[in-house]
């Protein structure tokens, strides 16, 4: 999964409008805390949260794929360290299973097994299949 970087729309769209607010007025004042000083320090915030968000994101996929290559290495390594013990040890050994492998368990069939009964015959007639009647035996 990738992180997703994102950009703003309300942040280009007031971008935009800051532009054409200064073409009325450069030092525009619309009351009650409306200025363009006040909408350009909001916007400059904007963007640097934004900024400092996607940093973010791309720096924890760079983590995220790094923790997956270590992660990788590791069962790697962890599955060498229990190959090893078999090998000095043997797969059956006690320290085998200490070391957290699982002994080996074969199944060996006791009984002979039943042949499957065969399927019908099927014959064909101006080409459609239809199966073979078998004769009834009774005993």
């Amino acid at each position: 999964m990738v992180l997703q970087t994102r950009g703003s729309s309300a942040l280009s769209k007031a971008q935009r409008r800051l532009a054409l607010l200064k073409s009325l007025d450069i030092n525009l004042d619309l009351g009650s805390g409306l200025t363009v000083a006040a909408y350009t320090n909001l916007i400059e915030e904007n963007r640097a949260t934004l900024e400092a968000y996607n940093t973010l994101l791309s720096n924890a996929e760079e983590y995220r794929q790094r923790l997956n290559q270590m992660d990788a290495a590791l069962s790697a390594m962890s599955e060498r360290m229990l190959t090893g013990v078999a090998a000095k040890y043997g797969r059956t050994s006690v320290e085998y299973t200490k070391a957290g492998g699982s002994a080996r368990k074969r199944k060996r069939s006791t009984g002979s097994t039943v042949p499957a009964a065969e399927p019908p015959q099927r014959t064909s007639t101006n080409g459609f299949y239809t199966e073979a009647k078998q004769p009834v035996t009774t005993n």
